[in-house]
């Protein structure tokens, strides 16, 4: 009989974390976040141009078409508690730092 090894949960976690960070990191560095803002950039332009030619030919503009509002709000609870933990861990760090100096300067 075998014994099935248990896992730490502690372990996966960092694991899964590990698999998100290089997930990222590749497409960071492979460009793909910098290839999707260079085509925003060239569809822009192309939109000022078409924008300056029908003002220059004097025809009616509808600037809904030529506005390009996508965003999205993904805000969730989980988002709001991660931003209110971040905040938190903010301040802790911060206080705990001021009080490391505090300490160092009465020693020294």
């Amino acid at each position: 009989m075998s014994k099935k090894k248990k896992t730490n949960p502690f372990l996966r976690i960092l694991e899964g974390l590990f698999i998100v960070f290089l997930v990222v990191f590749i497409a960071s560095k492979s460009g793909y976040y910098e290839a999707n803002i260079h085509k925003e950039v060239e569809m822009t332009e192309a939109k000022i141009k078409e924008f300056e030619e029908l003002i220059a030919s004097g025809e009616e503009i509808d600037l809904d078409s030529f506005l390009n509002n996508k965003r999205v709000d993904y805000s969730n609870s989980i988002s709001h508690l991660g931003d209110k933990l971040t905040i938190g861990l903010e301040e802790f760090a911060q206080k705990s730092m001021d009080i490391m100096k505090d300490i160092v300067r009465t020693l020294f």
